[in-house]
């Protein structure tokens, strides 16, 4: 599995737009061969600060939508954000899911 974590800072007036952009891009990729799961997550402390989440069976399905035409038009949203979006790619050889439970 391929984590594929995606950060950006926006423009603190164009957060709303960036959002909205964003939230397409999830979609997208929530309906795209070889992702399994894809969120977008607000910072509790820097509300500009946001952060694309999703999850690859494969480093070539991440890869073939990153390449894609949707993900290049989906960069196009750099003039409204502060500074570089970072990309980063976690290989996860194994995954431990447990439940937290209240005691009784």
């Amino acid at each position: 599995m391929v984590l594929v974590s995606i950060s950006l800072r926006a423009q603190a007036h164009k957060r709303a737009e960036v959002v909205s952009v964003t939230d397409e891009m999830v979609e997208l990729m929530r309906h795209s061969e070889g992702c399994t799961r894809a969120r977008l997550l607000a910072d509790s402390e820097d509300l500009n600060a946001l952060t694309l989440v999703s999850e690859w069976r494969s480093s070539a399905d991440a890869d073939g939508f990153i390449g894609s035409r949707e993900f290049q038009i989906f960069k196009g949203i750099r003039i409204m954000l502060r500074g570089e979006p970072v990309v980063v790619f976690d290989e996860v050889q194994a995954r431990v899911t447990r439940l937290m439970r209240g005691q009784n």
